[in-house]
Order: structure tokens, then sequence, then C-alpha cells
């Protein structure tokens, strides 16, 4: 049907369709926006990245840690001497160890250009 040809009734309802279609637009996005902004929490990224994580609280967390040095050892004096040892050195060793890096990374550059 054509435009002439609709009655002022047709009209209005096409008119409220449109309205009541705007409107339902207007709240999907509001909803969406607000799952989007639920979706960004810290808690909610933390479980994104690692689902099993947030299902426990943190006394079972800390309770598995603690089976964790108890099952291995070695892990635990390997955490202390390195947490004593980096934090016992002075910046004289991040400088011995950034240069180290630094030539290392210069190094394989140039290896990598010469297999070109």
């Amino acid at each position: 049907m054509t435009q002439a040809g609709m009655s002022a009734r047709e009209r209005a309802v096409r008119i409220e369709l449109a309205r009541a279609r705007a409107a339902l637009e207007r709240q999907a996005v509001a909803r969406s926006t607000n799952e989007l902004a639920a979706s960004l929490t810290p808690r909610a990224l933390l479980h994104s990245a690692f689902p099993r994580a947030t299902s426990k609280s943190p006394t079972d967390l800390l309770f598995q840690a603690l089976r964790l040095t108890r099952r291995y050892p070695l892990l635990t004096s390997s955490a202390s001497a390195l947490v004593s040892g980096v934090l016992g050195r002075k910046r004289r060793w991040w400088w011995r160890l950034g240069a180290g890096l630094l030539l290392s990374w210069q190094v394989a550059r140039s290896m990598d250009r010469k297999s070109d």
C-alpha cells in the first residue's frame, strides 16, 4: 500500500510500531552496555583469565599454596632464595642484567641478518 493510500489510523499504527521498535532497541543497547560494564570489572576479568581461581576463596588458595610447598620443598627454597637475592642486590646488578640482555638481543639480531 502506498503512503497516499493509507488512512490516518494505519499511519498512526505504523508510527507506534516504529516507536516501539526504537524503544526495544534502546533497551537492548542499555542492557548490552550494562553487561559490558559488568564484564570489565576486575573480578570478571580475573574469572575470564583464570576460571578456576575465582571459584575458590582466598583461604582455599592459601591452603593450596601450602600444600604445594609441602609437596615440593625445593619450590619454597628456590622462591625464597630468588626473592632474597633480588631484593638484597644493588642497582648495579640490574644495570648489568639489562646490559647483558641488550647485548644478547643485538647479537641475535645481527646473526638473524646474516642468515637472511
